[in-house]
């Protein structure tokens, strides 16, 4: 890969942020050399360093971290959105800013944690040894974003969906939609669950084959909108790939090769989140955990596969007794909405690796598993 100081597109996307936020003469200009010279100094010389770097914030100065995280996003659109100027991604990224909010869980340290919830058009990999705590929050994150906030008049338009391989996760969401609908005045309720449900897409996918099929569809049908301007950036929508591990173990059985399916389905999703689309599509995927070079927790199936989210998410838990009757007294919006018949249980969450978010950042929440 050639270095950062002679790619053609970053001082593009440099001079372009120049002229559209600084069009007065002798206005401060973007520091990118200062930048580039601050990450060429701790090991970041290509774009794909850029990326794949999890702890670039902690070893750069505070100072240059804002500009650093719009360079990031500006690699991470022109990776994504080949055969597309700079100009037009600028533009596209504007007008998603212009879109308050993000996703967020209904979970208080968990949102706070990633800086409001999730950033739309990226993808967001939930990791743990126990795969009831990534589906759970999971399915916070998609019973959250079915249900308008409390008190609010939102416009916005938003469906999830939720790509399984059982039928135990869709009753897990429909039951925590019921248990957040007791925020809401008792005559809201049942229209409210009822709009949720009919917003909530299930797909069934048994292996890697089912899973592309269903994000080139996704894609295809997107795509029709954005040319057909028949959506606003208000709409939202969640991609859910609940436990990624099993459907592509299964082309190691079928003996084909791992790596033209993995790059096939980081294809897939970078498309569907990439900037060129005017919906707005966030993608959430749980996985499991593997221990890497220098004990590193990192993402399961392999380093090729680590490329794929832009943030990474570490959880695990633990659970007593005296857990269970500190929370009893907790607001709901402090803790998971599950449908009751769990275990409440403490869950560390931490940041391995993420665009806008230090690496081993972590904060506290509880759930029920």
């Amino acid at each position: 890969m050639p270095p950062l100081k002679s790619a053609n597109y970053i001082r593009r996307w440099a001079e372009s942020v120049d002229s559209s936020r600084n069009p007065a003469p002798g206005a401060a200009t973007f520091p990118l050399a200062t930048c580039l010279t601050a990450l060429e100094a701790v090991g970041i010389r290509t774009d794909y360093d850029l990326l794949l770097q999890p702890d670039i914030l902690a070893q750069t100065p505070v100072a240059l971290h804002h500009h650093i995280k719009a360079l990031r996003m500006a690699v991470l659109a022109h990776l994504s959105c080949p055969g597309h100027t700079v100009a037009d991604l600028i533009k596209r990224s504007e007008q998603a800013a212009e879109q308050p909010g993000s996703i967020k869980s209904g979970i208080v340290g968990l949102d706070r944690l990633l800086n409001g919830g999730l950033l739309l058009r990226q993808i967001t990999e939930l990791c743990s040894k126990d795969a009831r705590i990534a589906t759970q929050v999971a399915i916070e994150f998609a019973a959250a974003h079915l249900l308008p906030e409390p008190a609010a008049n939102s416009t916005q338009t938003t469906k999830v969906y939720y790509l399984r391989s059982g039928f135990l996760s869709l009753w897990k969401v429909d039951q925590v939609v019921a248990k957040r609908l007791s925020l809401f005045p008792a005559e809201q309720r049942e229209s409210l669950h009822r709009q949720a449900l009919e917003r909530l897409i299930v797909v069934d996918c048994g292996d890697a084959d089912a899973l592309l099929t269903f994000l080139h569809k996704y894609a295809d049908a997107r795509a029709a909108i954005s040319e057909g301007q028949q959506a606003s950036l208000a709409t939202r929508d969640l991609v859910i790939i609940d436990s990624i591990r099993p459907l592509i173990v299964t082309v190691l059985q079928m003996q084909n090769d791992i790596d033209i399916e993995v790059h096939s389905v980081k294809t897939a999703l970078r498309n569907i989140t990439s900037a060129r689309l005017l919906v707005n599509t966030t993608v959430l995927i749980t996985n499991g955990v593997s221990q890497r070079e220098n004990s590193r927790t990192q993402p399961s199936l392999g380093a090729a596969w680590g490329m794929i989210s832009h943030t990474h998410l570490y959880l695990d838990h633990e659970s007593s007794d005296a857990d269970r009757q500190q929370t009893a007294n907790t607001r709901p919006s402090d803790v998971g909405a599950s449908s009751g018949t769990g275990r409440l249980s403490k869950i560390l969450a931490v940041v391995l690796k993420s665009p806008r978010i230090c690496a081993n950042s972590q904060a506290m929440f509880e759930i029920e598993i």
